[in-house]
């Protein structure tokens, strides 16, 4: 993408750390050439990226970055997580005590998505009424690397480019018709709707931004969310370790007992008679196997490249040493002006150096080492949501999606293939334009499982807090 042909391959976990504090490394330039090809922003915000105020005061870009302090643990966040699980939980709290078999990728797609699109933009306006979004939205996705390499893309890639325009156009609808009167739309969106208001945009090239946001807010959950449940339900010894771990967390009340937020939905089939609540806060610090099969999880499925552009002459310099902390020779490198720079997550994330000779064995446990040493190198190996200044803001939000729902199919599910065997885990479709691998296309479309109530659990429906979760995720 862009810049000179010369592409430098960062490998080790030492100098990643040192490239990602690095500010002549920019990820900038990238987000520019991504945001047009990809997003397809058009020349007023691109010239944006690109320009630097000749007055020294605060770039564009920089004040958007701003907007994403609504996405810290906090009021806002929990607003944002409490519309999501509210959603989720009235999908789960549907499936009832026999066997119902779902396409289970496009079921966690579909229900994800809207509760995404609700939690950002609102719950009462054209987007959540519109049927054909999500599927338009994922016509778009499924052809990122067609829409990132090749040319003439509405020609070339017709599909991802055409779904695309519908997204963006219901937005610039939205935008003109629903934002300033809808109530609910989340602060992470005000935010960046201001700035960019203040900016001078047209409505439109901020309807086609806000496009960028729902994008990156469901790309990367959605797939990890479905790694975890063929991970865990894989595997009946964990599924057994998690609940243990689980139960205690579940606040069981009688109906009417709890002030969580719960759908209100009852079966004639199947009456609820009692409420099971998650603090969602609680599942970082009391629930160990649990974030760590989480980490686990993204450490084989993360596929991101990490890419920055070198924006002058610039020297980096570390130590090398081993898992056992051995000191090494300092080693430097001189990058050149133009050039990119790749850190790609499947080089670090399967590096015997940091994870040992285990490395290519799913260990649900590998997070909860005593280890100290081997705990170091493993954080300095492991960078899911970036690093540095590019720190994924909405990891805290993506985190209470997928650990709250996982939380509940544990407990109170069973999720196995439709011939009533355990749920494998399908091959990885490793593209280069993905963060987070996806599965394949035949996967997406076919895969078939069965879920259920567990006995004991007929009765029950779940439901979530959200309280403020911690900052160290």
């Amino acid at each position: 993408m862009g810049g000179s042909q010369k592409i430098y391959i960062i490998k080790a976990p030492q100098l990643i750390q040192v490239a990602q504090k690095n500010k002549s490394l920019s990820l900038h330039p990238v987000m520019a050439e991504f945001a047009d090809r990809m997003v397809g922003l058009g020349p007023n915000i691109i010239d944006l990226f690109h320009h630097q105020p000749a007055d020294g005061s605060i770039a564009w870009i920089d004040d958007q970055h701003r907007a994403f302090a609504s996405l810290a643990p906090g009021p806002d966040l929990q607003k944002m997580n409490s519309y999501a699980l509210n959603r989720i939980a009235k999908i789960i709290n549907a499936i009832g005590n026999d066997f119902e078999t779902k396409k289970m990728y496009l079921w966690l797609r579909e229900s994800f998505t809207m509760a995404t699109v609700g939690s950002l933009f609102g719950d009462k306006n054209s987007l959540m009424t519109d049927a054909t979004l999500s599927h338009n939205y994922w016509d778009y996705d499924s052809g990122q690397a067609q829409l990132l390499l090749k040319p003439f893309p509405s020609l070339t890639a017709r599909k991802a480019y055409k779904g695309r325009a519908k997204v963006q156009q219901a937005l610039r609808q939205y935008l003109r018709q629903d934002f300033d009167n809808v109530t609910d739309v989340s602060a992470i969106v005000k935010e960046r709707v201001t700035v960019n208001r203040k900016w001078g945009l047209p409505i439109d090239d901020i309807a086609d931004h806000e496009f960028g946001m729902l994008f990156v807010s469901v790309t990367n959950a959605i797939p990890t969310l479905f790694w975890m449940i063929c991970y865990v339900f894989r595997d009946p010894g964990l599924v057994a370790d998690l609940e243990k771990e689980l139960l205690p967390l579940a606040d069981i009340q009688e109906q009417g007992g709890t002030t969580a937020i719960a759908s209100d939905l009852t079966d004639s089939k199947c009456p609820r008679t009692r409420t099971a609540t998650f603090s969602v806060a609680k599942f970082q610090t009391s629930c160990p196997l649990l974030v760590s099969t989480y980490k686990e999880v993204m450490r084989f499925t993360n596929r991101a490249m990490g890419t920055r552009r070198v924006l002058q002459d610039t020297l980096i310099s570390y130590t090398p040493s081993s898992v056992s902390g051995e000191a090494r020779d300092e080693q430097t490198y001189l990058l050149r002006k133009g050039a990119n720079i790749q850190i790609p997550a499947i080089i670090t994330n399967f590096d015997p150096e940091a994870w040992g000779a285990s490395v290519h064995d799913f260990d649900p446990r590998r997070f909860m080492t005593t280890d100290r040493e081997r705990e170091r190198a493993q954080n300095r190996a492991f960078n899911p949501f970036g690093g540095g200044k590019h720190l994924c803001p909405g990891r805290f939000f993506a985190d209470a999606e997928i650990l709250g729902t996982l939380a509940a199919l544990v407990l109170g599910f069973d999720i196995e293939t439709p011939e009533g065997s355990r749920l494998e885990v399908p091959p990885i479709n490793n593209n280069l334009a993905e963060a987070v691998g996806k599965p394949l296309q035949s996967v997406q479309r076919n895969m078939l499982a069965r879920i259920r109530r567990k006995a004991g659990w007929e009765d029950v429906t779940w439901a979530y807090t959200v309280d403020v979760p911690p900052k160290s995720s």
